[in-house]
């Protein structure tokens, strides 16, 4: 600094011999500048009168003839008509020549045109003679070869040259003005030669304006040059004043230029203090402020965010070598500061050079032992729109200026760009630290995908737990090595779709998509997973590579197939419930029919063994309805002890009849005497259906089916196969077969309800969801193993039930006779046929009805005429439970009995309205018989 300023004297000291050497040497500089200025002006009016004005009058002149064109263009185009179309009737004969061209004459004569219709058209020969002129008659038929302008011109051989040569043209001539005027003044004329009659048709105009134009333009442009002489006269003398000027300027130029140096080598120290403490920092940066500008004190402070409050942050040395202000605060509220908030205040810089005799409303003074403020410069700090920092310099010898202003603004920005970066890499720091905390620890994968080559770039420690690979080994991997070949495809067609929509208007360029792939582990094991994925993107917005994030959702995808079991399973309740009804009414009628036909078969065996078969079959059909009811949890189950042998044995004899011979059944049952608590209708289905499929897997070949059953005791620490069984004894049922097999990708999905192999009308995919269901429900489990062209093996656990156990025997046909008249509804009329029939034949009287308000019409006509009242619950109009109620007000103690398809909440219905009980639709007869002897108390 000291020789930076050693310099400058040594400058100030030879400033004078420098501006003495300028003023010798002005005059010269001044010719130098002053004769190429002059001499440009000359050589410019010589190009505006020789070239610029000829040039003009010349456009003008073609702009006239323009005119001339486009004014007499419609004009033309129809004497040409009228000439063609007078031609062609001479042609024809229609009309002589002399007369044709008297008639065109006559009416070009008349013709006129223009803007006030006063241009008109004359006509001349080849030969120059005047065939035409509205207005010099006198020249009709005379010869004008001779005829000639004021200035020699012959002109009508012109006109006639013009327009042989082709065809058409435009002639320039001089002729008397306008209204008989004497004096000559320029026209022109177009002409063009009708050449079936030698006629040249002509026009023109005056165009004596543009002459007088040209005359004004050149008499202006006279005057403006004479002012321009006149502005380079006075130019000369303000250059020959400014260079002196400059002369004595150049001292100052000179010293600017070494503050600037000055100024940039400290602005490269301070760059170089990257590494520096705040304080450090700010020190360096205020001391220098202070010599860059030739002060004596200053101080530098700091905003809050919004601007409310400031911090003293550094003051310079010089200021506590010069002060003694006891108890110096640090922050201060805006409003309370005086000249210290001004710059922020005004946001702009502030100098004062004069602070004695200053007047300002911020004018607060300062505190005793204070150095004395002579001079001031307060400048803010700006980061965007935001003031940060406010430094402040003051008492300089010489007052305060802008160049003082900008030495100070441009080392404060620099200063505050390394605080700002400095504040940046802590920050970044600490998000880094934050990401690396995040991704080492977060349980979903974080990866980045380069879109040219499918490969992974980046990926998260947690892949290790998903993928079981480390990041270093997946990343040598291709994105397909990593997941099966329809994820991958997926994959592609996604990112496809993407990169497509990137061309569509108004697309968001943040949007994220989600995806769920199958997955490979290291290991090659299969998983779920689902990405959440969105492009990253160059420097010119284009996307480049992709950013996704994995989550394991096996275990969520297997929760989602568990429900949406459950939500099949409500569907086929919903199905069941709609479907029971009629069916039970088809199926009641077919047995009620069977019976009837078997009551008169008596005598007839082979056909008594056929309707035999007939109502077996009905009775299948019941109990597969009753099933169905009880899987979906619309029907009770009435689950007993029984003995399970002799339901096998009886499966087996009906399977033999009904598997191809081709298959050999082998039936092994080591369990006599061993009871479970079932219902005796699901156990025949599990039988039914396992077999069934089994038989099925053998279609068209031969093959051994076999049946075993055993009693097992299952350990709390035997590891089997079916999962959540108790502690205890259980029957294990085996049904095994030698058929085609079950794939391994569908042995989870056999037990899902309308699930099926089977080809469309084989199957309806309910058999083995029935069987998981009852098993299920009875405390047991079901296991299946299976190897494809070898065969399956279903294994069936029951828990042994201790009880006393019942025999279950086959129903008889023995009908309970009665007396009594009995009131039947149902809407079904088949049903009311064949169930007045069987009632009869046990002895009653029955009176069937099809439509419950005319049942209820019978009942009010006679009350007391009725032993019983047997209804069907679902019927149209009014139901049996409302019919039922109904009647009930006319007669309690009449007996009611029901007949419902559903008995899910029948006792708790029979308990409210008071009716005697219910009966099981499809009715048979044995059990109605039952029902009614009881409710009429017979004995």
């Amino acid at each position: 600094m000291i020789n930076s300023w050693v310099r400058g004297e040594t400058i100030m000291k030879n400033n004078n011999s420098l501006v003495e050497y300028i003023k010798k040497n002005i005059l010269a500089a001044s010719f130098r500048i002053i004769f190429p200025l002059f001499l440009a002006f000359i050589l410019f009016a010589l190009s505006i009168f020789l070239i610029f004005v000829p040039s003009l009058k010349k456009n003008m002149i073609d702009q006239k003839k323009e005119m001339i064109n486009e004014l007499n263009d419609s004009s033309c185009t129809l004497i040409w008509s009228l000439l063609s179309e007078y031609n062609q009737r001479v042609l024809s004969g229609e009309l002589t020549l002399d007369d044709a061209q008297a008639r065109v004459k006559k009416r070009i004569r008349n013709l006129r045109y223009g803007p006030e219709s006063e241009d008109y058209f004359w006509i001349i020969d080849t030969k120059a003679r005047v065939i035409l002129h509205p207005f010099m008659s006198d020249l009709e038929g005379r010869d004008q070869t001779n005829g000639m302008d004021a200035l020699g011109k012959y002109i009508h051989v012109a006109f006639v040259t013009a327009a042989q040569m082709k065809g058409s043209g435009y002639v320039d001539y001089l002729w008397q003005g306008k209204e008989g005027s004497p004096k000559k003044v320029p026209k022109i004329a177009y002409v063009k030669l009708f050449e079936p009659w030698g006629w040249v048709i002509g026009t023109s105009i005056y165009v004596d304006e543009i002459h007088s134009k040209i005359q004004v333009i050149t008499h202006r442009l006279f005057k403006i040059f004479a002012g321009v002489l006149i502005i380079v006269l006075v130019l000369s003398v303000y250059i020959t004043w400014q260079a002196m000027e400059i002369a004595k300027k150049g001292h100052q130029a000179e010293k600017a230029h070494r503050l600037d140096s000055l100024r940039l080598k400290k602005l490269r120290e301070l760059n170089q203090m990257a590494e520096a403490s705040l304080e450090d920092l700010t020190a360096f940066s205020l001391e220098e402020a202070i010599k860059l500008t030739r002060s004596c004190i200053g101080y530098l402070v700091f905003l809050n965010d919004d601007e409310t409050e400031v911090t003293l942050h550094t003051w310079s040395n010089n200021f506590f070598m010069e002060s003694n202000i006891p108890g110096k605060e640090k922050i201060y509220k805006m409003e309370q500061t005086g000249l210290w908030g001004e710059a922020v205040r005004q946001r702009r810089s502030v100098i004062i050079n004069d602070y004695k005799n200053m007047d300002s409303g911020h004018k607060k003074g300062y505190p005793k032992g204070h150095v004395s403020i002579i001079r001031y410069m307060n400048i803010p700090v700006f980061d965007g729109g935001k003031i940060v920092a406010v430094a402040s310099v003051g008492n300089k010898k010489e007052n305060y200026n802008k160049s003082d202003v900008r030495q100070l603004n441009l080392l404060m920005d620099g200063m505050w760009k390394i605080i700002h970066r400095k504040r940046s890499e802590v920050a970044l720091r600490k998000s880094e630290e934050r990401y690396r905390l995040l991704t080492d620890n977060v349980s979903d994968n974080i990866w980045t995908l380069q879109l040219s080559d499918m490969c992974l770039t980046y990926v998260s420690p947690s892949v290790e737990k998903i993928m079981g690979y480390t990041p270093e080994q997946i990343l040598k991997l291709s994105f397909k090595d990593c997941m099966t070949k329809g994820s991958f495809k997926k994959v592609f067609i996604m990112v496809s779709e993407e990169l497509k929509k990137e061309n569509e208007p108004g697309i968001d360029p943040k949007r994220s998509r989600v995806t769920q792939l199958e997955q490979i582990r290291k290991d090659g094991s299969m998983i779920w997973t689902e990405i959440t994925t969105c492009f990253l993107r160059d420097e010119a917005g284009k996307a480049d590579r992709m950013l996704g994030v994995t989550r394991d959702i096996t275990e969520r995808r297997k929760m989602e197939r568990q429900l949406q079991q459950s939500q099949k399973m409500e569907a086929i309740g919903t199905l069941a419930g709609g479907i029971a009804h009629d069916f039970n009414n088809i199926l009641s009628s077919i047995l009620g029919f069977t019976e009837l036909a078997k009551m008169k078969s008596t005598h007839d065996p082979a056909m008594a063994e056929k309707l035999d078969k007939i109502f077996a079959s009905g009775i299948r059909a019941r109990d597969l309805v009753r099933h169905i009811l009880a899987f979906s949890r619309q029907q009770e189950v009435h689950r007993e002890s029984i003995f399970i042998v002799p339901l096998l044995k009886e499966c087996m004899g009906f399977l033999r009849a009904s598997i191809p011979r081709t298959i050999e059944i082998v039936q092994d049952f080591n369990a006599d005497g061993c009871a479970v608590m079932a219902d005796a209708s699901q156990i025949h289905q599990i039988i039914m259906n396992l077999c069934t499929n089994a038989a099925h897997s053998m279609r068209g070949k031969s093959g051994l089916l076999e049946v075993c059953l055993k009693q097992v005791e299952i350990e709390s620490w035997e590891r089997l196969p079916a999962k959540g069984l108790k502690q205890g004894r259980y029957l294990k049922l085996t049904v095994a077969d030698s058929g085609c097999g079950i794939p391994e990708q569908i042995v989870e999905r056999i037990f899902e309800p309308f699930f099926t192999t089977k080809e469309c009308g084989e199957g309806t995919g309910m058999g083995l969801s029935l069987v998981h269901g009852i098993i299920k429900d009875m405390g047991g489990a079901i296991y299946v193993y299976s190897e494809l062209g070898k065969g399956t093996a279903f294994q069936v656990f029951f828990p042994v039930h201790r009880c006393r156990a019942t025999e279950v025997s086959p129903s008889g046909n023995i009908f309970i006779k009665g007396t009594g008249r009995i009131l039947l509804v149902d809407d079904e009329e088949d049903i009311v046929i064949s169930g007045r029939s069987i009632l009869m034949t046990m002895g009653y009287d029955v009176v069937g009805v099809t439509c419950a308000t005319e049942a209820l019409d019978l009942f009010k006509e006679t009350p007391d005429g009725f032993d019983l009242v047997l209804t069907d619950v679902t019927m149209p109009k009014m139901t049996g439970i409302a019919l039922s109620k109904a009647i009930l007000t006319i007669r309690k103690d009449i007996p009611i009995v029901l007949m419902t398809g559903f008995s899910e909440g029948a006792t708790s219905q029979l308990e409210n309205i008071g009716v005697f009980g219910t009966v099981m639709k499809p009715v048979i007869a044995r059990e109605l018989a039952q029902v009614i002897h009881t409710a009429l108390g017979d004995t």
